[in-house]
């Protein structure tokens, strides 16, 4: 059977190079021949070979389905859509070939012949942990081994037949081949896990030279994992296996990169596309709000996730506090916290065995929350008013997350309307990819705390505010009114984000930059037509134009009185001051009450956020990511180790050096305040927060607070040099340089994200999910 299904790919590689060619005289006939000899050797291998059977199906379904496409696509209509027809058939063929030979490479690796497939006797093996039970060996200690120590054959590949009570069993193996007679330079060299619930990692690839000698297979960690050994098998066939959600999904980029080059849809500009623009807009966000609850769904348990009995300082103990009538918490601090020195020090509080509750506040004898009242006021107390239950983290953090994705959506598409209506569809979606794959939100998804409710609120608002603050059309073309409602409503959820996590204030901050322009808009559109009018009409337009700027600015900085007075209120309350918001006063990792500001502390942010490269590997995530701490000689907390900058998440980052050039291209009469918005919201805001969460070490969901304004801010610049190219042929390379860095920013993101959730705790329940999808996007490790 491998050699009918060895023609099965060589007719699959005819057609698909004939398929590919200009039509001529030959190609015809060859491809109906290699099409059909590729259908044919495929059947009967599927029919003949339980092991080929996976793989050959597959590969008679879509090249069938290719045939098909060839063949009818003159049926429709339209001509853009024969050629996407045609071109979606030949990417059928490359995609179907790169199935069958590199994501199933290893079920190839005994075809080179000399591998005798040989079960093992496990009664003649050296057993040990392991007590038998029937034909079967139980193991019985925290480790078993199972060696054969007279062998004389060549091992290409291992299958343990095994199942344990936990959901992986660890397997590491020693042998001994021609090249060394003993385990000596060759223990622990192969080393892996066999997961219940996938079955090809029972197989286990080996590269030994010349005949095996000796095989030792030692299963590890079975402390709490009771393990059935049922047999080994030496160069059993492994499987082929093909994955039709991996097929598709790469079949969807292929498609996408037929849509960006050659759709004269997407190739038209945005302002003539604004309908598809809306609607490619709403596919892209609809995508992107379901893998967040696909991944956020890891960690939901419906079961007591919405009737909980207990909660955290933000789900339960405010809400108790603020039910109660007071701003402390109801528990109160023991006597042998209250007695200490400095009950501040995490040593000394270990020292002594001080029992106090972790980054809560102590001040003046009292527990507080360090942590923003605003998802309590508008989630978490609501909810335990209503149904007397305490509402659980994740939920509200994906409620959060959903609101943040759908309004980033449309923040960037007012943006691009406003501002870049010349650009092509393509480039448009390209960019809201990009901006989507390197925001953050993705690790505040599988699992949730507190603090992740902190970050996500404050995410979630602080997009809110500025969808309103854009669409308030403070900036942009002087032909739209500005709208009072819309900056009211900005400030709004803009002074929110600050009760949901204090680093915010510094988009209120920007924000009133951008109030000042509205401002400064409006005395220019009165003025012009102050002067367009009679002078009779002249004082009661001036007189109107006093009005109008009245009235937006107490719209528009009305909320941030109320709101940020009523915080001010609420922290004088507490700490006496009305800008204490009481970290100083934490129980947590540092002494905040001594710790010291050092430059080269907050430079370890700088460079993590922003400048740190990944490194790549040649296994699946293929992206690896250290924290560099730059050598600092001092303690600093590293919250998480997934430190990689946005310049190489994102590749357009590295407009913004380019920033000061592209100025030339804006309006001379606007290039001031352009300049001064778009660095306060680029450049200065993002440092700004960088530079100020030194003092809490290096969480990468930090990078939610500045990620997607910094990204936006590079496409403004990317395309500012854009529109102004000249000649075709620059602008179309510089369109497939973007293509490319969306596809790398995907393959980086998606390899750190995956990299920060698996394998850990955080998965519990999962990890058999998280590992088929790992192996499923290995090029040589099915």
């Amino acid at each position: 059977m491998k050699i009918v299904f060895i023609l099965a790919i060589l007719s699959l590689l005819v057609f698909t190079v004939t398929s590919i060619l200009k039509e001529r005289k030959f190609t015809k006939p060859v491809r109906l021949i290699s099409c059909g000899a590729t259908v044919v050797c495929s059947l009967v291998t599927a029919i003949a070979s339980s092991s080929l059977r996976s793989l050959s199906i597959g590969l008679v379904i879509f090249t069938a389905l290719s045939f098909l496409l060839s063949i009818f696509y003159d049926r429709f209509k339209k001509d853009s859509v024969q050629a996407f027809v045609r071109y979606m058939g030949k990417a059928i063929l490359v995609v179907l070939l790169l199935e069958a030979v590199c994501f199933n490479f290893n079920s190839y690796h005994l075809w080179k012949g000399g591998y005798e497939e040989t079960p093992m006797q496990l009664s003649t093996a050296t057993v040990t942990g392991f007590s038998q039970s029937g034909d079967s060996y139980l193991s019985n200690g925290e480790s078993a081994t199972v060696e054969f120590p007279i062998l004389d054959q060549k091992v290409g590949v291992i299958k343990l037949d095994l199942k344990g009570t936990a959901y992986k069993t660890d397997y590491s193996i020693d042998f001994a081949d021609e090249t060394n007679a003993s385990y000596y330079m060759r223990s622990g060299l192969v080393t892996g896990s066999v997961f219940n619930d996938i079955e090809q990692t029972k197989y286990v690839v080996c590269d030994f030279s010349g005949k095996v000698s000796k095989l030792k297979i030692n299963l590890t960690n079975l402390k709490d994992n009771t393990v059935t050994l049922s047999g080994v098998t030496l160069n059993a066939d492994y499987p082929t296996h093909f994955s039709y959600l991996r097929f598709l999904l790469i079949l969807l980029g292929v498609a996408f990169v037929w849509l960006f080059k050659r759709s004269v849809k997407f190739r038209a500009p945005l302002g003539d596309q604004l309908k598809n623009a809306k609607s490619v807009t709403a596919i892209i966000v609809i995508i992107v709000v379901l893998v967040s609850l696909l991944l956020s769904s890891v960690g939901l348990d419906p079961k007591t996730d919405f009737n909980g009995t207990t909660g955290n300082q933000i789900t339960q103990e405010l809400v108790d506090s603020f039910e109660a009538g007071q701003v402390e918490l109801k528990d109160k601090p023991g006597s042998d916290l209250l007695n200490m020195q400095n009950p501040y020090d995490w040593s000394a509080r270990a020292e002594q065995n001080v029992n106090a509750k972790w980054d809560h506040v102590l001040y003046n004898g009292k527990y507080y929350s360090y942590y923003g009242i605003g998802p309590v006021i508008l989630l978490y107390l609501p909810y335990h008013l209503i149904t007397g239950h305490y509402l659980a983290s994740l939920p509200g953090v994906v409620l959060f997350n959903t609101l943040a994705l759908i309004f980033l959506g449309m923040t960037f598409y007012v943006l691009m309307k406003k501002f870049f209506k010349d650009i092509p569809l393509s480039m448009y979606t390209a960019a809201l990819i990009m901006i989507y794959a390197s925001c953050g939100v993705w690790y505040c998804t599988v699992m949730a705390n507190f603090y992740e409710i902190a970050q996500s609120s404050g995410f979630c608002f602080t997009i809110l505010g500025a969808y309103f603050l854009v669409s308030s059309n403070v900036v942009g073309s002087d032909k739209e009114n500005v709208k009072p409602v819309r900056a009211a409503l900005s400030s709004l959820f803009l002074s929110i984000a600050v009760t949901c996590r204090p680093t915010t204030a510094v988009w209120c901050v920007v924000a009133v930059a951008f109030i000042v322009a509205g401002v400064l808009k409006l005395r220019r559109t009165n003025n012009e037509s102050s002067l367009r009018g009679s002078s009779k009409n002249r004082g009661n337009l001036n007189r109107s134009k006093k009005s109008a700027i009245i009235i937006y600015l107490v719209a528009a900085l009305l909320p941030f009185v109320v709101i940020g007075g009523a915080q001010m209120l609420y922290n004088h309350a507490r700490f006496g001051s009305f800008t204490d918001f009481g970290i100083a006063y934490s129980l947590t990792i540092n002494d905040f009450t001594h710790t010291e500001f050092h430059t080269q502390l907050s430079a370890i942010g700088f460079f993590d956020y922003l400048f740190a490269p990944p490194s790549f590997t040649g296994e699946f995530p293929y992206v690896q990511t250290t924290l560099s701490k730059l050598g600092v000689n001092g303690y600093y907390f590293e919250a998480t180790n997934n430190g990689a900058g946005l310049l190489y998440r994102a590749l357009p980052m590295f407009f913004l050096f380019a920033s000061p050039f592209a100025l030339k291209y804006v309006d001379k009469e606007k290039r001031g305040i352009a300049a001064v918005l778009f660095s306060a919201a680029v450049l200065v805001a993002p440092c700004i927060i960088i530079a100020s969460i030194w003092e809490s070490g290096y969480g990468t969901r930090y990078m939610m607070d500045f990620a997607w304004q910094m990204l936006t801010g590079a496409f403004f610049v990317m395309f500012l040099f854009y529109r102004n190219l000249r000649g075709k042929d620059a602008k179309r390379i510089y369109e497939h340089i973007l293509l490319i860095m969306m596809f790398a920013c995907l393959f980086i993101n998606m390899g750190l994200v995956y990299s920060y959730w698996y394998p850990g705790n955080y998965v519990g329940g999962h990890e058999a999910a998280f590992e088929k999808f790992g192996r499923m996007f290995s090029m040589f490790n099915t």
